[in-house]
């Protein structure tokens, strides 16, 4: 039991508000820019959930999920230029690719280091999808391969929480390295970042609105109907689970179809960062640490040489092949944290112009996801 009651709605969004509001104030300060708003919020929600301050597990964690997250991508990509993204994309396919390769040779080492007795193959399969594609290919693959051993399920989903809550620490500080950033240099970073710092202190001139209420207003009424439109547009095509990649894609409307009306849209990517600090801080308190002991601990020590063979194979090759720094860490993000998280973690970055382009890399591995992990587990059984 944590301090504060899971059913208690108002006191756990006075927490996550509190945690996005530090996360945010660290952001700008010396020691804070060089771990980043995302690593705080996570770590800072890690350490109250751990020791049972906030629950694990909430119907408000779930609501963030559900309403946040997607009316947060609109927010942050009413400005999209599509030329831009459309000119971004095809890297960052290709750099997804090397993510892909480096998962499923990672679940094959992975295989070999660790004992996972009679269910490997099927924990193969789950994990390789779930760290190319998302949660929803980790279900679909346990049910494909008849994967109901209840014990080893929720080991393998505690596991999955923490060892993606240890990654995007780890890759979200990798921008940060000194060493690692002269040998892979990141022009997007070095230009989004500046032009992003100078948007949240202001530096730039605002255009003229009628009133502030008014544009705040507008914005998250076509947030909510770009939602609302996605979604029923995923349910007619067959699609629910990709309501994401809809939601991305009706985004960038206002940008290209009515740039007239972009003028009024003010205030937009404040309050889209405060929903991804907010989601950020969700993720974090649903990693239960205390999950890695007794039973959990080899499957954890699987998913973890997946993921860290994963992103050591992604920078690395990407780094021959001279990708962009900030392009194979989104990449990255897209295979192991998948739609929900690339966006949110390259708008948190400010890396602007690689946010839809990790939103369709993350839907692209959503789709094949379940197909690979399906077709290892056959493999290997």
């Amino acid at each position: 039991m944590s301090l504060v009651s899971p059913d208690n709605g108002f006191a756990i969004w006075a927490v996550l508000f509190a945690g996005a509001t530090f996360a945010a104030w660290a952001e700008h300060t010396r020691w804070g820019h060089r771990l980043s708003g995302v690593l705080i919020a996570i770590l800072l929600a890690m350490v109250l959930s751990n020791v049972r301050l906030i629950p694990e597990s909430s119907p408000t964690y779930d609501t963030v999920l559900q309403y946040i997250v997607p009316i947060s991508i609109p927010l942050l990509l009413f400005d999209a230029n599509l030329r831009r993204i459309i000119r971004d994309t095809g890297r960052m396919l290709l750099a997804f690719g090397i993510g892909t390769v480096g998962t499923v040779l990672g679940t094959l080492i992975g295989l070999r280091l660790v004992p996972l007795g009679p269910s490997a193959p099927e924990l193969a399969g789950v994990f390789s999808s779930t760290y190319i594609g998302g949660g929803l290919n980790f279900v679909a693959v346990a049910q494909a391969t008849g994967f109901d051993n209840g014990s080893e399920m929720a080991a393998s989903v505690a596991a999955d929480n923490i060892v993606t809550a240890i990654y995007i620490m780890s890759v979200m500080a990798l921008p940060g390295i000194l060493w690692l950033r002269r040998r892979i240099p990141s022009p997007i970073a070095d230009r989004e970042e500046t032009e992003f710092r100078a948007e949240i202190a202001h530096t730039r001139p605002q255009p003229t609105v009628p009133f502030r209420v008014f544009s705040i207003c507008l914005a998250l009424a076509l947030a909510f109907t770009i939602s609302a439109i996605g979604y029923a547009l995923a349910d007619l095509a067959g699609l629910a689970d990709f309501g994401i990649l809809f939601i991305s894609l009706l985004a960038l409307a206002p940008a290209n179809l009515a740039p007239k009306l972009t003028p009024y849209l003010t205030g937009h990517m404040e309050l889209g960062m405060i929903g991804i600090y907010i989601f950020l801080f969700v993720m974090g308190a649903s990693a239960d640490v205390s999950a890695m002991l007794g039973s959990a601990l080899p499957i954890t020590l699987f998913a973890l040489i997946i993921v860290t063979f994963h992103m050591l194979f992604t920078i690395g090759v990407g780094g021959l092949l001279r990708f962009d720094l900030a392009e194979l860490i989104i990449a990255s993000n897209a295979c192991v944290g998948g739609s929900s998280s690339a966006g949110p973690i390259a708008a948190a970055r400010g890396w602007r112009e690689l946010v839809t382009p990790g939103i369709l890399c993350g839907s692209l591995g959503s789709a094949i996801g379940t197909f690979i992990g399906v077709a290892i587990t056959k493999w290997i059984g």
